[in-house]
């Protein structure tokens, strides 16, 4: 895949910067946003190729973001990574009902990430 487009939802400004310069290899175009709502909106409006949700945020959690991704049929397969700091198992089996392809919880290794990014845009799209 040429270029792909990756973008990076955590209302965190560090691991929104951390995560970008992790992804450098893949020469991507990074987007990122804040919340749910405003990860929501550029999906609506970019052409994405996988994105990472952090499950908590404030305004809209990635959990209910992701939902409403998928109930909207906007970019349906889109492949996720869902990231977490919280070790809650209910996290991962809502996850994997919204078609979320791994998970991630912080703090993580950036090689595996990168390789997981890897695997997911080799095989894309995902079934969602």
């Amino acid at each position: 895949m040429n270029s792909p487009t990756i973008l990076i939802v955590d209302d965190e400004l560090h691991m929104l910067r951390f995560i970008a310069f992790v992804l450098r290899p893949f020469k991507a175009t990074v987007l990122t946003a804040r919340s749910g709502r405003e990860a929501l909106q550029i999906i609506r409006e970019r052409s994405i190729d996988l994105a990472l949700f952090d499950v908590h945020m404030p305004d809209v959690d990635g959990l209910t973001a992701l939902h409403s991704l998928r109930a909207s049929g906007v970019n349906k397969n889109l492949p996720v990574i869902l990231l977490t700091g919280a070790g809650e198992s209910h996290i991962e089996a809502q996850g994997r009902a919204l078609g979320v392809q791994a998970f991630f919880r912080k703090p993580f290794s950036p090689a595996q990430l990168v390789a997981c990014v890897r695997e997911l845009l080799q095989t894309a799209p995902c079934k969602g």
